[in-house]
């Protein structure tokens, strides 16, 4: 299944003293990276959440936010750490005294770093921890959703992509059938306007025009790249992970419409060629945010 590495979750809840938001952001990364943004007391909850993630997840770079946020009223944000509180005050007293700055430190001044606050009780936490972990849950099947929904377009987009391409590459099968044909008359052609044939060896004559054909036959590239583009068919329909192969098939597909261009003297075959190249580039572009 082909699915995008751009995606977007989005969930809420609330426990009996916290309002809970999940949100979760996926852009494009060659491998998986994962950055969280929660407050530190569900430290432990994020390994958990991390390694939920790597077992549904392969390429992509996320972002998870969790935002829990006191309800007004609540007991437990009028809870002091009085420990913190002293850190702070001695720290500043410190970093005061180190400077040389006036001014008194007080209770306002202090208030204004929020770990003074215990937000929680234990009790809380575990009920927190709970409406976190289920919040995650949903944001993250929105999330898949919408990369399963993007990856959906990919695939018709590349579709329609290769089917272009395929046409390009029987037209070009087509007049490379008479390539060499062409080739080895027109420079017979050419020796006979501007030398005596009859001084030649014949069979050796025809030897080297039969070599410098061969150097022009573009067959073997126009078969690799019909077996590429089939390879690459069967890749898109696979059930798993597939944006790292289809990246290096578009490249060895590029690869080859570049040795046609290069080894040709048709005019009508180095026009496809240039188009077959752009249609390629387009692929490339797009398996970029394949998974």
């Amino acid at each position: 299944m082909v699915r995008s590495m751009t995606g977007y979750g989005k969930s809420s809840d609330s426990s009996d003293n916290h309002d809970i938001q999940v949100e979760i952001k996926s852009v494009n990364h060659r491998f998986l990276d994962i950055n969280f943004r929660m407050p530190s007391f569900l430290n432990e909850l994020e390994l958990r959440l991390r390694d939920r993630l790597k077992v549904l997840l392969s390429r992509g770079s996320l972002t998870v936010f969790v935002n829990v946020t006191a309800k007004p009223g609540s007991e437990n944000i009028k809870k002091i750490d009085a420990g913190a509180a002293k850190a702070y005050k001695d720290s500043l007293e410190n970093l005061k005294d180190e400077l040389e700055l006036s001014g008194e430190i007080d209770l306002n001044l202090i208030l204004k770093f929020s770990d003074v606050f215990d937000q929680t009780d234990e009790r809380d936490n575990e009920s927190t921890v709970t409406k976190v972990t289920e919040c995650f849950e949903r944001a993250l099947s929105n999330m898949i959703s919408y990369r399963e929904k993007e990856g959906g377009n990919i695939l018709i987009d590349l579709d329609s992509h290769l089917k272009d391409l395929e046409s390009l590459i029987n037209q070009t099968g087509d007049l490379a059938a008479k390539a060499a044909k062409l080739q080895f008359e027109k420079l017979l052609e050419r020796l006979k306007n501007f030398t005596n044939l009859e001084s030649f060896n014949k069979d050796r004559l025809e030897q080297e025009l039969v070599l410098i054909s061969d150097r022009v036959d573009i067959s073997e590239e126009i078969s690799r790249l019909r077996s590429h583009i089939l390879l690459f068919n069967e890749t898109l329909r696979e059930e798993k992970a597939v944006g790292k192969i289809l990246n290096n098939l578009s490249q060895e597909m590029h690869r080859e419409a570049s040795t046609i261009s290069a080894k040709t003297n048709m005019t009508e075959i180095s026009h496809l060629s240039v188009s077959m190249k752009e249609i390629i580039e387009i692929i490339r572009e797009q398996v970029q945010n394949v998974e």
